[in-house]
């Protein structure tokens, strides 16, 4: 497919140059490069080296207007670590360029505010919680799929289908797909109010029981967010039902290519025969206020919560699955809670955000992490514990260089033993710095 991508982008950037712009059309590109320096030394053990590399993201994108209506954009992304993809300082090019985005959208397709887009494209709703394109990460999340919506003064309903695995198959439907509603409501001053359900549904059935497919999964939720004043309030809640297999399914071991087992071996594969109820949610609330003094400091408390699974062997699920969501903005930016998953999480913050000078600004957050049920003590195997740890995690950012957005930040995490699974354990320690550069509109 990479071959077929760079044969797009040709015809597009020929488009451009060659072809007079059509009347009534508009022609923009924009882009960006980012480069990020990491100092990661996460592992609770001072004994073993830190590993310190650079990441960097290239991103262009051509985006056209026609009839102040139609729009189509086209976005192709190089990433890399430096060194590792593209063999540096040799005669290789690493093949390393791929569609991030494609998409048409239409503004008014059925009359003035009824608009859709299809294609591949990034999704962001609410505080992106739940779904998130993940701007932190080196490449970015991004879906194939469609989206019609009806957008009024004081209200916008989307309706969404994703694609989120096409497998072809020929015997029997295996794909995994994705259909939401939500409603975007405006009609309060100083206030967010997003209702939305989606349904998943993986209707993958090879190697479970008849009747049990790999998933079927409903999320109900809200996000809400409202300024009164110097407070601000943010809320997340999302409910989650349905149903998925008891257990995980065996795989088809019959091992192609696998360099270290002949074709021919097979593993023993088992075949799921019942299914888990699935109750569980999340809850996320953080409070800010700003002071009218000179730096405009920001304080704030908040809880990031989600259910656990406090009993593996019943036939009920009820660890709270993350979704799609932006996790490094969230959890602490050490990454560690990213995809935590049955015992749950409790997460308390505080939060600081001042502005010392024009164009600094500097946030400081603490967490302080708890299971929400008991998980197997990694000290003691015949122990079990809710204890975690506590984070702590500093970043600058300045634009005071005309034209790049120049950030940097620290973060140490003081983890319980139980959690760290060794005696007087180090604190984990992570820098990193980063210099991003936007072009165009």
């Amino acid at each position: 497919m990479k071959g077929f991508h760079k044969l797009i982008l040709i015809a597009v950037v020929a488009g451009v140059m060659a072809v007079p712009v059509q009347a009534g059309s508009d022609i923009t590109v924009s882009g960006q490069v980012r480069l990020r320096e990491q100092l990661d030394d996460k592992s609770f053990d001072t004994a073993g080296a830190a590993n310190q590399f650079a990441d960097m993201r290239t991103r262009v994108g051509v985006a056209a207007t026609v009839d102040d209506n139609a729009h189509a954009f086209v976005q192709f992304q190089d990433s890399r670590v430096a060194g590792a993809n593209s063999l540096s300082g040799t005669l290789n090019d690493g093949k390393n360029v791929d569609l991030h985005q494609a998409f048409i959208q239409i503004d008014n397709i059925f009359g003035e505010g009824w608009g859709g887009k299809a294609g591949r494209f990034e999704f962001s709703h609410g505080n992106e919680r739940v779904f998130g394109p993940v701007g932190w990460d080196n490449v970015g999340r991004a879906w194939e799929g469609i989206m019609f919506w009806n957008d009024r003064p004081d209200f916008r309903v989307t309706a969404f289908s994703l694609k989120a695995l096409e497998l072809q198959s020929s015997a029997y439907n295996r794909d995994f797909d994705i259909f939401g509603l939500y409603g975007n409501i405006r009609a309060m001053d100083n206030c967010k109010l997003n209702l939305f359900g989606f349904y998943e549904y993986d209707a993958d059935t090879n190697f479970y029981a008849a009747g049990i497919n790999k998933l079927n999964r409903i999320n109900l939720g809200l996000y809400y967010q409202r300024n009164y004043q110097q407070f601000d309030f943010e809320l997340n809640g999302v409910y989650q039902t349905g149903k998925q297999p008891f257990g995980m399914a065996g795989v088809d071991t019959t091992v192609w290519g696998n360099p270290h087992l002949p074709d021919s071996v097979t593993i023993d594969m088992t075949t799921v025969s019942s299914e888990l109820d699935i109750s569980a949610f999340m809850f996320t609330f953080e409070a800010g206020y700003t002071f009218q003094a000179p730096g405009s400091l920001r304080l704030a408390v908040g809880v990031d919560y989600t259910s656990g699974d406090d009993n593996p062997s019943d036939d009920k699920y009820k660890a709270y699955n993350n979704l799609y969501y932006t996790g490094h903005k969230f959890r602490g930016y050490m990454d560690y809670f990213v995809n935590w998953g049955k015992p749950g999480l409790k997460d308390f913050m505080v939060r600081g955000r001042v502005e010392p000078l024009s164009g600094w600004i500097v946030n400081c957050d603490l967490h302080f992490f708890d299971a929400h049920q008991k998980y197997p003590d990694r000290l003691d195997t015949l122990r079990v514990t809710k204890r975690i740890g506590t984070e702590i995690d500093l970043t600058v950012s300045t634009t005071r260089v005309a034209g790049v957005n120049l950030t940097a930040g620290a973060s140490v995490f003081l983890p319980d033993e139980s959690f760290a699974g060794i005696k007087n354990p180090d604190p984990g320690f992570w820098a990193w710095s980063m210099a991003t550069l936007n072009f165009g509109k």
